[in-house]
Parts: C-alpha cells; structure tokens; sequence
C-alpha cells in the first residue's frame, strides 16, 4: 500500500498504520499480527500458525517480519511481552494486545477496507477495458 493519510486529503494527522504501509510480502506482517493476537494470545510462531489456519493458507506471513512487526507494536504500546520458561526446549516471549493495539487493529481495519474498494475499482476497470478491446479488435486471418 502506499504511503498516505489513512483518512483522506482532509485528515491533518497520520494515524500509526499509515507509517507502515510499504510494498512487498512484509506489508502484511502487522495487520497479520493484530488479527493472531485479537483470535488468541501467544508466541510468534503460534501466531504465524493461526494466521495461515485462519486464511486457510492464503495468508503466510514471514516469521521475521512478524517478530519485527511484534518488536515495533511493543515499543508503541500495542503489544506487551513476557519471557515464559518451558519445560523443553529455550525460553519463549508470549504476546498479548492492549486496549492501544486493538485501537490499531481498527485502523487497519478502515484502511484494508479501504483498499478492498479500491482493488475492486481496479478489477472493474481492466476487466471492461479487456471487454472493450475484445469488441473492438478485428482478429486478423491466417495468409495460407
């Protein structure tokens, strides 16, 4: 997603999931990472597990861009994080949302919504322009 004001022309003010709206497999980490923490609690790779059974596969978030994504909500106040010790294996942070991060998550919310429109304008333009262009060209005969 570009880079913009989430509310419009008319909004003064950028709210946080503006900032982060770049391209790439790595745009996705942090909405990803709200949803995971709204549906359960739980450790990075946990969330990276109920992210792909939620989307039924569709949604595969990298595991470092979600870390980084957890890292970066932490230290805005939408995410706090504990050490847990296990019984086998290292220990593990487990991740819980704050009131602020579900705040966030209703953000990107708005502005996921926001592009589903637009995506869906796309979609209809290129799919009357092809329309079109069928219509109006003549398929040239085969010399022979």
């Amino acid at each position: 997603m570009p880079h913009g004001d989430c509310g419009g022309p008319s909004t003064s003010t950028r709210t946080s999931c503006c900032r982060r709206r770049g391209g790439g497999g790595g745009a996705l980490a942090e909405p990803a990472a709200l949803a995971a923490l709204l549906h359960s609690g739980g450790y990075g790779y946990d969330m990276r597990k109920i992210i792909l059974d939620k989307t039924g596969g569709k949604v595969d978030v990298d595991v470092g861009g979600l870390y980084r994504s957890l890292r970066r909500l932490e230290e805005e106040g939408a995410v706090v994080s504990r050490w847990c010790d296990e019984q086998v294996g290292p220990r593990r942070r487990e991740y819980e949302l704050t009131q602020q991060g579900a705040e966030l998550a209703e953000q990107w919310l708005d502005v996921l919504r926001d592009r589903q429109r637009l995506d869906e304008l796309l979609v209809d333009l290129l799919e009357s322009g092809l329309h079109q262009l069928d219509e109006n060209t003549e398929v040239p005969e085969k010399e022979g």
